[in-house]
């Protein structure tokens, strides 16, 4: 009786509806079939991730981090610093040292889906001639040997202004004048489950601290003082040691006091009488401790005061006083400093200056470490940028013969020398490796 019911109940179902449920079992078993292969190209729903960073930026200046995930450069570095295959698969040095030769990889291309043709690539390095004789080469031609181009060359570049040839593209920026207030990037790869990358800037730590604690940012990155960040709830802390910058106390090396063999001896008492196991993550010389071109064999300085009282008898005449300018960021560093100095015997002030100075006697400063070993604009007494103007015909020699000595073994030894007689000289106490710190929220 039921089931005759129910058969009815189901003959006056179909009748009244067939229509729909027709369509409804041709379009699902037409889903069923269907689906594998339009769902590939079905644009995804992707969450955004959004990372506070601190610095001010224009398009022609964004964080090399960021540009990589854009871009890649004709080469790529390995982590000890040497350039490898990027966009070029290869290169080629004739004898001279002056001429490169470049050739592209293979099949590559833009994020707009161009084939990348070696003409597209262009620099405008002072000196450098660049002639394309294919698509696929790039012959440079230099009016000296330069052993660093090829580091230098991995730089990311662009085909027009970001749009590049990276995991990532460039979906949207913000900007305020030529200031970058946010940019949005979003993986290239749309079967991935890479989410997009929304960068806010902000002009100071505060800020970018801030909006972490609003919920404006999934995480703050490189930032140099966790504050009250540290024991936010549920968050995670993460630190790398920047061993691509050091903090250092850096001298005037023609001032009065800090010139000619008696100023030398001030320096180096100066060096061992501050206590440096403050400090984790010692820095020794001006070269990246991860660089190829690394030498540990150096004078150190670790803290002696009694050496440190032997060298300031040699000094013709102590001064009465010195002066450290600082940052604020590094005033703690300077205070320390201050107190060691102090006690051994040279009375010590500090000035606390807004901005990097042109003129000064010591200074307390994070120096950024060159990629490449090179460091001829920051040591050579010809350069500007020399902010110590030490001035060393030994130095100046080895600096020439390093940027154009093609042979990686015999560079390593000049750079070794190198590294042996500045910090011999001392423009410079090399103090530590600063630690950055990224909150990310769980």
């Amino acid at each position: 009786m039921r089931i005759r019911f129910f058969s009815r109940l189901l003959k006056a179902f179909l009748t009244k509806y067939y229509l729909p449920v027709f369509l409804g079992a041709f379009l699902g078993s037409a889903s069923f079939f269907l689906a594998p292969k339009f769902l590939p190209v079905i644009p995804k729903f992707r969450d955004t991730y959004i990372i506070a960073q601190v610095g001010r930026y224009s398009l022609l200046d964004l964080p090399l981090s960021l540009q990589s995930k854009i871009s890649l450069g004709l080469t790529t570095l390995t982590p000890d610093g040497m350039p490898a295959a990027g966009l070029a698969k290869s290169w080629s040095i004739d004898e001279s040292g002056k001429v490169y030769t470049f050739e592209l990889a293979p099949n590559i291309k833009w994020q707009d889906g161009t084939p990348i043709k070696s003409k597209d690539i262009t620099y405008h390095f002072k000196d450098l001639e660049v002639s394309y004789p294919d698509s696929s080469h790039l012959v440079m031609k230099l009016k000296e040997p330069f052993s660093p181009l090829p580091l230098v060359l991995s730089k990311p570049v662009f085909k027009s202004g970001l749009l590049g040839a990276g995991s990532y593209k460039v979906n949207r920026v913000k900007k305020t004048g030529q200031i970058i207030e946010s940019i949005l990037l979003s993986p290239i790869d749309q079967s991935s489950r890479l989410s997009k990358i929304k960068y806010y800037f902000y002009p100071s730590e505060q800020q970018a601290r801030l909006a972490f604690k609003l919920g404006t940012a999934n995480a703050v990155e490189d930032i140099q003082e966790l504050s009250d960040l540290e024991d936010w709830p549920s968050t995670e802390v993460s630190s790398y040691v920047q061993k691509d910058r050091y903090i250092g106390v850096f001298f005037n090396t023609q001032s009065p006091d800090f010139s000619g063999q008696s100023g030398k001896s001030l320096r180096q008492a100066l060096a061992y009488a501050i206590d440096k196991s403050r400090w984790t993550n010692r820095a020794i010389s001006p070269i990246s401790p991860t660089s190829w071109a690394y030498n540990g064999d150096v004078k150190k300085y670790d803290y002696d005061l009694t050496r440190a009282k032997q060298l300031l008898d040699k000094v013709e005449k102590v001064p009465q006083k010195v002066t450290i300018s600082v940052l604020p960021l590094y005033l703690s560093i300077a205070e320390n400093i201050k107190s060691d100095w102090d006690i051994l015997g040279v009375p010590t002030q500090i000035q606390v200056i807004p901005e990097v100075p042109t003129d000064f006697s010591i200074l307390v400063i994070a120096q950024a470490i060159p990629l490449d070993p090179d460091q001829y604009n920051l040591w050579h007494s010809t350069q500007s940028t020399n902010i110590t103007h030490f001035n060393r015909p030994r130095a100046d020699k080895l600096l020439e013969d390093g940027r154009k000595t093609i042979d990686t073994t015999s560079r390593k030894t000049i750079y070794a020398e190198l590294q042996k007689f500045i910090t011999e000289e001392v423009p410079v106490i090399f103090l530590y490796h600063p630690t950055t710190y990224t909150i990310t929220r769980n």
